[in-house]
């Protein structure tokens, strides 16, 4: 029996990034058993003690996801796994985006999504023994390798047509507690400058109301959970699903036993939709509002997104009684500080729950990759540990793309919104249905801080 090691290449020093299993990669366990059955591979699925599975668990082949502030750390795995002899198959946003920037330590990397292909390549592997015969590998779509001193991509997979084809996710391979989450769509209809969940999923498509119902039921009688968070783009993008959603779960005793959050656009947000919400007891609805300032806004998302109808599904969803949180961006190319501070007026005269700020910062695949890379910002033999979304922690390195101030401006005005978001979510935070995750969180916090320290 073959055995396969998935790695989450996650920062080790980073509380949120551990803080729930990947289900990314239970999806690949699951294509994989639905192909081949259940005992064809023997299957692990880790996002640490990386070096103590190698030489324990000694896999036949690793397959390693990273995005691409953690690409360092994926490529630290694939010099140890390649060490030992080990194949190594890479995957995730950062290889799709940057496929040619597979390192050498790395066999084949998948590009896009990566049911249909995982299975190609463990057939492949299967009867080679080794990713080495590259005329056959180029018949495998979707796909980047190493061909001497060249690198070849494929001619790129096409997505899978119909979501609900996609097997379950083999959640018996993660650790779930009490708040877990599901992916019931793949993609978003819009475009920000800055997000790269685009390059990764290319169009957007839905699990049918069905199929949510069944991996809601699975999480809630197997592994006993209490909150369910929808970890899509834009949950509600479909409103005649989110009905029938509402509507299935009406029949049955879940809405009882489980809370529910999402994720929305503002130009989402109605009556309607709130009261659809409500129905199925979703507690908690999380948005990307991104600036306070209109030209910013407008910038940043479309045209499509105004500050007023922020403004107005805050409101929505504060009299359904249902928690509105919302993340902004602040330090865009040409913002000013005045208008950065729209935000924070934003934020301070608006009846949100949670708030997240954080420095934009430009992602490869993205207009503002693009523009970084123009100005020499960026480049694909960088450092990308200068990534790391974390500005507090990172603000001497991070990549600023703001032509109107210094890096030290930006710094101080963080620290302002960091104080403000400080005050709102520990306000907040015991009415929030995310209070159950606070223990647990405190705890990794105060040792991830401490890591720091030696780091």
């Amino acid at each position: 029996m073959k055995k396969i090691l998935f790695i989450s290449a996650i920062n080790p020093l980073s509380e949120v990034e551990g803080r729930y299993p990947d289900l990314g990669l239970a999806y690949l366990a699951g294509a994989l058993r639905k192909a081949f059955g259940r005992d064809a591979f023997e299957i692990r699925i880790i996002n640490g003690n990386v070096t103590k599975e190698l030489l324990e668990f000694k896999p036949d082949v690793v397959g390693i996801r990273s995005v691409s502030q953690n690409y360092n750390i994926a490529k630290k795995y694939a010099v140890e796994a390649k060490a030992m002899g080990i194949s190594v198959m890479a995957g995730g946003v950062h290889i799709s985006a940057l496929p040619h920037t597979l390192s050498k330590d790395m066999d084949v990397g998948c590009v896009g999504e990566g049911e249909v292909t995982i299975v190609e390549l463990m057939e492949f592997f299967s009867k080679e023994g080794s990713f080495d015969n590259k005329d056959a590998l180029s018949r495998i779509k979707g796909i980047v390798y190493h061909d001497g001193e060249e690198i070849r991509r494929t001619p790129d997979r096409e997505p899978i047509a119909d979501p609900d084809s996609i097997p379950m996710a083999a959640k018996d391979l993660l650790k779930i507690g009490h708040h877990s989450y599901l992916f019931t769509s793949r993609g978003c209809p819009y475009r920000c400058v800055f997000c790269a969940s685009s390059v990764y999923w290319d169009k957007l498509r839905f699990f049918s109301a069905e199929r949510v119902v069944e991996e809601i039921r699975e999480l809630v009688d197997v592994y006993g959970v209490k909150l369910v968070s929808f970890y899509d783009d834009l949950f509600v993008a479909n409103t005649k699903r989110l009905n029938e959603i509402a509507a299935l779960l009406k029949k049955t005793d879940i809405p009882g036993r489980v809370k529910f959050t999402c994720s929305s656009s503002a130009t989402k947000i109605t009556k309607e939709v709130v009261a659809a919400l409500k129905e199925m007891n979703i507690v908690s609805v999380g948005m990307g509002l991104e600036s306070g300032c209109e030209r910013t806004l407008k910038y940043l998302k479309g045209n499509a997104f105004s500050v007023e109808k922020n403004r107005e599904s805050v409101r929505l969803l504060s009299e359904g009684g249902i928690a509105a949180n919302a993340s902004f961006v602040i330090a865009a190319p040409d913002e000013t500080a005045d208008e950065i501070m729209e935000t924070y007026a934003f934020i301070r005269d608006n009846p949100l729950s949670l708030v997240d700020v954080y420095v934009i910062t430009p992602f490869p695949g993205t207009p503002l990759w693009d523009i970084a890379r123009k100005k020499g910002l960026v480049s694909d033999d960088m450092d990308w540990d200068r990534l790391n979304i974390n500005f507090e922690v990172n603000y001497k390195d991070a990549i600023i793309v703001s032509e109107r101030l210094s890096r030290d401006e930006i710094q101080l005005i963080y620290r302002k919104f960091r104080r403000q978001r400080l005050v709102r979510n520990l306000k907040n935070i015991w009415r929030h249905p995310y209070i159950m995750d606070v223990p647990r969180v405190a705890v990794k916090t105060a040792i991830e801080r401490v890591a720091r320290l030696f780091a």
